[in-house]
């Protein structure tokens, strides 16, 4: 009878401290399992800190059928899920910050000893957020695939062109009207010709079969692309210290093996989709000479339309670091 009780009693003890006991955490993303990025940013990371937590930690995930893209912020920081996989464009209307983050600079080391990891989790903890994870990738991480060639000009004028707010910039300058849909509309909307084209990163055609409705690639491409993975705060500090430190271990492990493989992952998909049957389209050498600013000043501008004074402090720091003009 005592040893039962005893028993009883170091479960009793282990259940109730934090973070010592096995526990699923419930991972919203906004893209389906077919997304090109999961192999490479999710699956590591459900791996690695399961790994690392001897399985006490694992994950269950949910996609845009549960809550849609653009409404998933909120459910995360009240804590109906406990982390999300998402891009800025996607709670744009909360907070502009993380899509204006797709008009910064340098390699990933640069945007970790700058510091502006740390600049982005203190404004995303009023949402009651806790950033974990910053994948980041090289320029060029974004590109439009097409039904039909650029014009002779170089543009895609008055063609309409499925996209987010961070695309605007380069849509617009080459002529284009952004027409917003979901992911899954996409291949319906190109196959149909309600949309002429469609802006995403630039993997994935593969996996979605964009190619075979849309068959051209518009060329260069461009961007840098910050895809966050974010905690519910309270949850985060539920956590024991020692599996906060495997959590963050293992992100900027991530981190850095995505920075390293990225450009290669992204020629592979291209070889991949020309043996397909897909064709490089090149803008024209004044569209090209208008790229980089078309897409940086874009952003900055409108998520300084949004919330001027937070866009201005970001920016004002992310020059001081020389992550931006």
């Amino acid at each position: 009878m005592k040893l039962l009780k005893s028993a009883a009693l170091l479960t009793a003890l282990t259940m109730s401290a934090p973070g010592a006991f096995a526990q699923e955490l419930r991972m919203l993303s906004s893209w389906d399992e077919n997304y090109a990025y999961n192999p490479y940013i999710l699956e590591p990371f459900y791996e690695g800190v399961s790994e690392g937590t001897d399985g006490r930690i694992t994950f269950s995930q949910f996609g845009p059928e549960t809550v849609p893209p653009f409404e998933q912020l909120e459910p995360v920081g009240s804590g109906a899920f406990d982390l999300l996989f998402t891009h800025g464009a996607y709670h744009f209307g909360v907070s502009p910050l993380m899509t204006a983050a797709d008009a910064l600079e340098g390699d990933v080391e640069a945007v970790r000893e700058s510091g502006i990891f740390d600049v982005f989790d203190e404004h995303y903890q009023q949402f009651n957020l806790k950033l974990i994870m910053l994948p980041i990738t090289p320029e060029g991480a974004y590109h439009i695939f097409l039904r039909d060639p650029v014009s002779e000009e170089g543009d895609l004028e008055g063609r309409r062109i499925r996209g987010t707010l961070t695309y605007s910039g380069v849509i617009e300058m080459l002529g284009g009207v952004v027409t917003v849909l979901s992911p899954s509309e996409i291949y319906t909307a190109l196959e149909r010709g309600v949309v002429d084209g469609a802006s995403w990163p630039i993997i994935g055609m593969l996996d979605y079969s964009w190619y075979e409705v849309a068959p051209y690639l518009l060329r260069p491409a461009f961007g840098v692309n910050y895809e966050p993975i974010f905690m519910n705060l309270d949850r985060w500090n539920s956590l024991s210290e020692e599996d906060q430190e495997v959590i963050l271990e293992v992100a900027r492990d991530v981190e850095d093996a995505w920075y390293d493989d990225a450009v290669g992952i992204w020629e592979a998909e291209e070889a991949e989709l020309i043996e397909r049957g897909a064709e490089i389209t090149e803008m024209g050498d004044e569209q090209q000479a208008q790229l980089r600013e078309a897409w940086s000043e874009a952003l900055w501008a409108m998520a300084e339309e949004q919330n001027a004074e937070a866009t201005q402090e970001l920016r004002d720091f992310a020059r001081e670091a020389g992550l931006t003009d």
